[in-house]
């Protein structure tokens, strides 16, 4: 039984919106409703025309509204359009080869022509006064987006600047000295985010090279640019910060929104004074565009298209009409023979109902011979529901199958009869339910129930009278309250899984008439998978404690000691009466079998013990004292056995296997599966699954303060306007945005093939213009620093295998797909053929290219640690927070430590994990004594132990798990804090899938200092605020390293 899928479905108060989602969708492909869902608009500089997006196309309209034409009808997503200065042109951003890449078409319609083919997104900014270069934010050879500029008519490519943050929205000033752009920045669908991590307004000069702040407030500053004058900027941001997070218990009331509150368009300076240019209440201005002529501005506000007329007065909303012809089929045929998420065989053996796209199926697992069988291969839909129908359960007599289903507003519990197929709903309760399990005896069903007075339930089939047995608050998903739970054999008792407060899984009993759960294994170690024999004497689980492994328990004291006897399994001849002492349970747990079953662990009624492993089925016997390996291969899930302990079934690859027992045969159970698929509908439900996690289980059920529902109602009808899976995400990201959290990223589902993109090992000075490429850095450990391979900085690369190369963007079109490929590279000292020479390489990967950099600069400042506290101060840094980093952590600390007086552990740039409270006590650990063998110096005792001054460097690019860390060194006191403010970017977070493909996060549980506070979006404060700029770490300094150095050096206080 696999954990509950958390689905929702439109409430009926949401779902109609004047009219049904398809209702709404065919009235706008018509063009008979006024459309709305348009965004990224684009106002031509005479301000007479608007490009936007709609349905994943780029659409024209007059700047005053009416009826739009269609610009582009491509499959893929086009998006981000920008006019050229002089209005002849369209450039935009398109996924036509799975990745980002800029197009370039005429502004009255046609081809359009790829600018550039780097597999790193590229987002279009603002063009030169002549129209000859687009500014662009890409990502080449760093992980953060950077800024250049490439010529539209010979794509030659420019590195307009670097730095070690992430860069966005680069436009030109009229006169083109300025250029404006974005420095940090949470994503644009968080505009009210407040941090150090915000969006600043920063400025270029392009004639020194010297940038300055404009903005200085940790505010959120998006899509700035210029306005005509060329001497002020348009921006969007707010004028007070919007309340973001509550307290430990103290929940944040509902938000009092104000137009100060509410991102709106401001006007700025050029040194950051401004002025309030919209004032909207609730919601937020979103993607202005400015006519560089008129100064008209156009703009998204609440899913609509908006112009402010000269950029002054009250904005009106335009009415734009777009009828149009879908670009792909919405109802699809299609045909499977594999894809199972869930499987099921009825207890006497004849069917196996399983889960395909979210319906229960039915196959036959004996197919008749000859003609009476050739249709027995079809598998019949027994369920047909855009959602999902899932967690589904056979009843004893194989007539009645159990499952969830949220078709009727929230996670409930139907039964469905397999012979008529009629659906009966079991629970009308507005709980959401997981996990039915049906009683042995057929008379009863236990599940979850989510919520604050949730638990775990037993309904009573007869009269469907509920109790609840078990008193368990939480969501009852992804290990957060209840999960696992197993029926003894005289449905009497259940065991179940359960988080405890040691925040361990444990393994609970309790009697279904009434009685207090009883924690049986009590350990802080992870316990799951409970198994009762069907005799009635034992329970199996599955643990980790000591070495792992499954551990037994003696429902009753043994007589004898287990190694000192035989233990047989008798088949009960009489009803099994289930009776548990609970006197030394402890004591009495034992470790059975040393493999450690990794899912379905089960005993048959002739006492087998059955369990998957390493990905294959496992048995034991039912004393322990042998156990083999059935199956090979790996990869095989959701095992069922039968209880007769003969046959077995499982799913692989997708696949239904049946297997027989003890012999190890293995057959396949084949099926086919036809049906329609309805991609609207499946939107639909995509969308209300969506909602739905996050109703249940976002961390904060104030939600920050915010209505979710009322936030549904505002995005829902929005479906209409989504034409891709990109903008299905995009709108799913901007509503989840609205609660200002931060672990909610939305993406659309994994493409492929997708274009890659290697390195060449070194980076290129964009100043040379040809002909070739000029080498400006070759990074140690790069195929092109060894001496066989070697090439210089200032050296010329004249041919890539045998063909031509320069400093444009067709450069990356001649080394997509060559990942890891060798290539051959014609290089000489000057920019000829003449005396060149060749060398040969493997490309490198980008993620290798990232590897060796932060490889070189953590070497690097490790020397400059060592060199400049001669040798007393030791250096560590923490990329993430990961097993892979936990292990290298322990490996580096008492490396690099041993002797040193002092301690730099470095958390700058950490992406975050879940390792900071193991770091914690690694460094609170305290010498107690010593150890001395005969001859040979004292040891300290324990081994390795810290108890000298550290110093916590950190930044904004301090994450999650990053920034617990130097919150918890700062509350043991056994740190001081250098660097600057992180993010706030601190919740605990699991993943999940929609049933389109969608992925997405769930923020699951907040983090809280001991005064109350919540680390989420109030970060870490350091000890000493120390900046770093973009000059001083092009140029090499660090004075935040400084500073932890100037600490350490210091005395220490008495």
């Amino acid at each position: 039984m696999k954990l509950q899928k958390v689905l929702g479905i439109l409430l009926v108060g949401a779902a109609s919106v004047g009219m049904g989602f398809i209702e709404r969708a065919q009235a706008a492909a018509s063009g008979d409703e006024p459309i709305r869902g348009a965004r990224m608009p684009a106002i031509s500089p005479d301000g007479k025309r608007v490009v936007f997006v709609y349905q994943g196309d780029l659409w024209q309209v007059s700047s005053s509204g009416g009826r739009a034409t269609i610009m582009t009808t491509h499959v893929a997503y086009d998006a981000y359009p920008k006019f050229s200065p002089d209005g002849r042109w369209v450039v935009f951003s398109s996924k036509r080869n799975g990745n980002l890449d800029l197009y370039l078409m005429p502004a009255e319609g046609g081809a359009a022509r790829q600018l550039t083919w780097h597999s790193g997104a590229e987002l279009p900014g603002g063009w030169s006064r002549d129209g000859r270069r687009l500014l662009f934010a890409g990502k080449r050879d760093s992980a953060n987006y950077q800024l250049f500029s490439v010529d539209v008519q010979n794509l030659r490519t420019e590195c307009l600047m670097e730095d070690f943050a992430p860069l966005n929205s680069p436009d030109f000033s009229p006169d083109g000295r300025w250029v404006v752009y974005g420095r940090y920045g949470f994503p644009n669908w968080r505009p009210r985010y407040s941090g150090s991590a915000a969006a600043q307004i920063w400025l270029l000069d392009t004639s020194t090279g010297e940038r300055r702040a404009v903005t200085k407030n940790q505010r959120q500053h998006l899509w700035t640019q210029f306005l005509p004058d060329g001497k002020n900027l348009l921006t969007v941001t707010v004028g007070e910060d919007t309340p973001n997070a509550g307290r430990l218990n103290e929940p944040l009331p509902l938000l009092q929104d104000n137009e100060l509150r509410t991102p709106n368009l401001w006007v700025l300076d050029l040194e950051g004074k401004g002025r309030q240019l919209t004032h909207f209440t609730g919601g937020s201005v979103r993607a202005p565009s400015v006519a560089a002529k008129t100064g008209d501005i156009v703009f998204e506000y609440e899913h609509d298209l908006y112009l402010l007329k000269g950029g002054r007065g009250k904005p009106t909303r335009l009415t734009i009409y777009a009828g149009a012809d879908e670009k792909e089929t919405l109802t699809r045929y299609e045909k499977l023979t594999n894809g199972v998420t869930e499987a099921e065989p009825s207890p006497d053996g004849k069917m196996v109902a399983f889960a395909l796209r979210g319906d229960i199926w039915l196959v036959p697992v004996e197919k008749p011979k000859g003609i009476a069988g050739r249709e027995a291969d079809y598998a019949t839909r027994l369920t047909d529901w855009a959602g999902d129908d899932s967690d589904f359960m056979w009843s004893t007599n194989s007539k009645t199958l159990y499952f969830t289903s949220d078709r009727e507003g929230n996670t409930r519990l139907y039964a469905l009869d397999v012979e008529t197929r009629k659906v009966e709903s079991l629970w009308a309760r507005q709980e959401d339910i997981s996990n039915p399990i049906p009683s042995p005896d057929g008379q009863s069903i236990a599940f979850w129930v989510a919520g604050p007075e949730g638990g775990l339930h037993v309904m009573r089939l007869s009269d469907r009278q509920v109790r609840r047995v078990a008193l368990l608050p939480g969501p009852h998903m992804y290990g957060y309250g209840g999960s696992q739970l197993a029926w003894s054999p005289d449905s009497q008792w259940v065991a179940y899984v359960a988080r405890s407060a040691s925040r361990f899984h444990n393994i609970f009993v309790v009697k279904v008439d009434g009685g207090e759960p009883v924690n049986l294994t009590q350990r802080a170690a992870g316990h799951g998978q409970p198994a009762w024999s069907p005799d009635g004497k034992y329970l199996f689980f599955q643990s980790s404690r000591d070495s792992g492994g499954v551990y037994v328990f003696p429902l009753q004291p043994e007589d004898v000691l287990a190694s000192e006897t035989d233990l047989k399994f008798e088949k009960p001849k009489e009803p099994v009466k289930v009776v548990i002492d609970f006197e030394n349970v402890l004591r009495r747990i034992r470790r059975f079998i040393a493999q450690n079953p990794a899912a379905d662990l089960q005993v048959t009624a002739e006492g087998q013990v059955v369990f998957l492993a390493e990905g294959d089925v496992w048995s034991a016997t039912y004393d322990g004292k042998e156990t083999k390996r059935v199956t090979n291969g790996g990869g095989k899930s959701q095992l069922r056995v039968l209880a007769d302990g003969k046959r077995a079934f499982f799913v692989q690859n997708g696949e239904l296997y049946q297997l027989r027992l003890p012999e190890g045969r293995v057959d396949k159970v084949a099926f086919t599966a036809e049906f329609e698929r309805d991609v609207r509908a499946e939107r639909q439900a995509a969308f209300a699954q969506f909602w739905r996690t996050y109703h249940r289980a976002f961390y904060d059920g104030n939600f920050h303060g915010r209505d979710w529902r009322a936030i549904r109602t505002r995005y829902e009808p929005i479906l209409t306007a989504v034409g891709t899976p990109d903008e299905f995400a995009a709108l799913l990201q901007l509503m989840v945005g609205e609660l200002e959290a931060s672990h909610s990223e939305v993406n659309p589902p994994e493409t492929s093939p997708r274009i890659s993109t290697p390195h060449l090992g070194f980076t290129l000075d964009y100043r040379h213009a040809g002909p070739g490429l000029k080498v400006l850095e070759v990074p140690q450990g790069s195929p092109a620093w060894f001496k066989k391979t070697e090439i210089k900085p200032g050296e010329y690369i004249l041919e890539i295998n045998g063909e031509p190369v320069a400093t444009d963007e067709t450069l990356y079109r001649l080394l997509n797909r060559r990942q890891e490929r060798e290539l051959q590279l014609l290089v000489n000292d000057k920019p000829e053929k003449k005396g060149a020479r060749t060398v040969k390489y493997k490309a490198l990967t980008a993620d290798q290219w990232n590897e060796l950099h932060y490889n070189n600069r953590i070497e690097r400042l490790r020397k400059t640690v060592e060199s400049r506290s001669q040798g007393r101060i030791g250096y560590v840094h923490i990329s993430a927070m990961g097993g892979d980093n936990q292990n290298r952590f322990e490996q580096e600390v008492y490396e690099y430590m041993a002797g040193k007086e002092a301690m730099i552990i470095d958390v700058r740039f950490n992406r975050g994990g879940n390792i900071s409270d193991t770091l914690i006590d690694w460094l609170e650990r305290r010498q107690h004594g010593w150890s001395k063998p005969r001859d040979c110096p004292p040891e300290p005792a324990p081994g390795r132990a810290w108890d000298k001054r550290v110093v916590v460097l950190m930044n904004e690019h301090s994450y999650s798990n990053g920034e617990m860390f130097p919150c918890a060194m700062r509350q043991r006191g056994l740190a001081r804090l250098v660097g600057t403010p992180t993010p706030g970017y601190v919740i605990w977070t699991w993943n999940f899938n929609l049933v389109d493909g969608t992925r997405a996060r769930l923020p699951m549980g907040g983090v809280y200092r001991m005064d109350g506070s919540n680390q989420e979006n109030q970060g870490e404060q350091p000890d000493v605020l120390v900046p770093l700029s973009a000059e001083d770490w092009l140029a090499g300094r660090d004075p935040q390293l400084d500073k932890a150095l100037e600490l350490l050096a210091q005395p220490v206080n008495p």
